[in-house]
């Protein structure tokens, strides 16, 4: 699981990092963090600063959103579904 947490901060950090510098964090990226963090979770192993990052701040977003809005949705709306389905209603205590 050690292995796991890495490569799922690994990916963390990468996303944010594309996040702070204007680029499209491509789905099979995030796909892949969301898998870590649901199987870290399924086993009881605390989440590595990013990831818990990441995920908390998808969750404030999605908090966000739940208002219905006129227009298009925000790219990277897609990204937030997709976490809010894989990891569904479970929350970090």
């Amino acid at each position: 699981m050690a292995e796991v947490a890495g490569l799922a901060a690994a990916i963390a950090d990468r996303i944010l990092d594309q996040h702070a510098a204007g680029t499209s964090i491509p789905p099979e990226q995030f796909r892949m963090l969301v898998r870590a963090a649901r199987m870290l979770l399924d086993h009881g192993v605390p989440w590595p600063h990013s990831v818990e990052h990441v995920v908390m701040e998808v969750a404030r977003r999605l908090e966000g959103a739940e208002a219905p809005s006129a227009g298009a949705p925000p790219m990277g709306d897609d990204v937030v579904v997709h976490l809010t389905r894989s990891l569904g209603a479970v929350k970090r205590s």
